[in-house]
């Protein structure tokens, strides 16, 4: 990968540089397509103030304050860059602030409402030119498996952060949108079947989603009924790779998905992280009638001599489990040494990660 000189005065090389900052990472290529999508999401001065701005976000008061720029000028911009998916807003006890945006997830899967062919055609390029270098490389991983619950063994002690219905009903906040991955794949004429809005959002504060430009506010049970749809449709859930305030619940499929193309198209298996589970098959039962074949998207399961053969590396999200009509799967505990647990919540996962990337991200905090 390029480096770039620190002294650089461009306002898209600043905020690149700012961005491969944060854990999840941004890096740069040899050619600067990196730099291309940034000046089309962003205008010079939107890249300048947005390099500017810290992760846990900041108050207008504060922010005026330490950019030396009027309130009244800076929540114009903030707020339209906001419009934009430039940036993140998010409001508490203390009142509306304004947040740095990683690059992924968050700046990209925001223009969802700007999306267009020019942006994903250069979003293609940068990713098979970086190969997923960092982002889908480095330790934590950004993302984890999380099975259908159930799949799960019914006298297997389920954690919070292994079973998606449970961190809906641990929310207090609740929203859907369209999945990213999907809408960029229809825009370049390669979309498949699998239901688009199915993306659901969660966070640990009320009435999160109410003034979002991208996420519909919808309520606990509205989440757990498109979680059941994305489930009927075969779609893999995923989550962030943390134990604690899961910000978002994705339903994948391996065609669209950028997370499973790292994996498929580039050999990156540090992509996701598999669940703490894994395919058990109860052989007298199973009829080898081929539908839990049909079902599993990464092609891991086949019919050997009647019966459904188990690959050794299931990704344990269940999927399968559901269409078996002789109930012969279920989803076992894999071996001790074999469960990757999450850092405790997104704090430890960015500390973690830094320090696993050997960068100091404490002038965004």
């Amino acid at each position: 990968m390029a480096k770039v000189s620190k002294r650089s005065n461009d306002p898209y090389v600043i905020l690149a540089e700012t961005l491969n900052l944060v854990p999840n990472g941004f890096p740069a290529v040899e050619d600067g397509t990196h730099l291309k999508i940034l000046k089309w999401i962003f205008k010079p001065e939107e890249a300048l103030l947005a390099s500017k701005l810290k992760l846990p976000g900041e108050t207008i008061k504060k922010l005026s304050k330490r950019l030396k720029m009027p309130a009244c000028e800076l929540t114009e911009k903030l707020d339209l860059m906001f419009k934009k998916g430039q940036v993140r807003v998010f409001r508490n006890k203390k009142g509306k602030h304004y947040a740095l945006l990683p690059f992924v997830p968050g700046i990209y899967e925001d223009q969802i409402n700007r999306n267009n062919k020019e942006l994903v055609l250069l979003m293609e390029d940068y990713f098979k030119k970086s190969r997923g270098d960092i982002v889908f490389t480095s330790d934590p991983p950004i993302f984890r498996v999380i099975p259908v619950k159930q799949a799960i063994k019914t006298d297997l002690k389920v954690h919070p952060h292994s079973e998606a219905a449970t961190i809906i009903l641990n929310a207090k906040s609740w929203g859907i949108r369209k999945c990213t991955c999907r809408v960029h794949q229809g825009l370049i004429d390669n979309r498949c079947e699998y239901p688009i809005s199915v993306c659901i959002e969660t966070w640990n504060e009320e009435n999160a989603f109410d003034f979002s430009n991208t996420t519909k506010p919808i309520t606990m049970q509205e989440a757990l009924d498109y979680l059941k749809e994305a489930q009927d449709a075969g779609l893999i859930h995923t989550s962030m790779n943390v134990a604690s305030g899961h910000p978002y619940i994705c339903n994948c499929c391996t065609c669209c998905c950028n997370v499973f193309r790292a994996v498929n198209e580039f050999g990156r298996p540090n992509a996701f992280v598999k669940s703490d589970y894994i395919l058990s098959l109860d052989e007298t039962a199973c009829s080898g009638c081929g539908e839990c074949v049909d079902r599993c998207q990464l092609k891991l399961l086949e019919i050997k001599d009647d019966k459904c053969a188990v690959d050794d590396t299931c990704i344990g999200c269940g999927v399968c489990v559901l269409v078996c009509p002789e109930e012969a799967l279920s989803l076992v505990l894999r071996k001790a040494k074999e469960i990757k647990r999450p850092p405790k919540n997104l704090i430890f996962w960015m500390l973690r990660r830094a320090f696993k990337r050997k960068i100091n991200p404490f002038k965004l905090i």
